[in-house]
């Protein structure tokens, strides 16, 4: 399992500058029983939601329930998709989203890791920082995300990062990404 230590405080010194308000939870997650009879459920239950225009809000609330019982119980997919209703499905919170996304991706989601990446090199929650995108995506191309993956190959092919432009390590994290690609059909 991959650990990575990535700099809380420059995530609190983000949110705490000005960056976005908003409450931010640091605190430890509990670890999540073998025996879960929840684990998964709340995934599967929220992707066709965010597929929808308007989803019907009984149902928005009734999986958010579901998933904060997951969160509760410890699963790290379920923090993430709890994300989800900080970041406009429910309520507009980034600092309560991004504390649950960071979470995750601290506990090998390789989605939240690449949202991290993402933000961090590109995105308008988080601050730009080349070292940190970099860490992210790292992180999340070892959890073979494709996206991650295909990432890496162009910051090899253009030096972005301040990577050294290496046109074998661009092929093999591209040639990495068709796998993915090729497997989740």
């Amino acid at each position: 399992m991959l650990r990575r230590k990535i700099k809380i405080s420059t995530l609190a010194a983000s949110v705490f500058s000005g960056v976005f308000s908003g409450f931010l939870f640091l605190g430890p997650w509990p670890a999540i029983s073998a025996e879960s009879e929840l684990k998964g459920e709340c995934r599967v239950t929220l992707r066709p939601l965010l597929l929808q225009q308007n989803p019907d809000a009984a149902q928005l609330r009734s999986v958010r329930e579901l998933c904060q019982r997951e969160a509760d119980a410890g699963d790290p997919e379920a923090i993430y998709q709890l994300s989800f209703f900080f970041l406009g499905l429910n309520s507009w919170d980034p600092g309560k989203a991004t504390s649950l996304i960071l979470t995750a991706a601290e506990r090998d989601i390789p989605e939240a890791q690449y949202w991290l990446a993402w933000q961090y090199d590109s995105g308008p929650l988080l601050p730009n920082d080349p070292a940190l995108a970099l860490q992210w995506y790292q992180a999340s191309a070892e959890n073979d995300h494709r996206l991650a993956l295909e990432r890496l190959a162009d910051a090899y092919t253009e030096g972005d990062f301040g990577l050294r432009v290496d046109k074998k390590m661009a092929s093999q994290f591209r040639a990495r990404a068709e796998r993915c690609a090729e497997e989740s059909g």
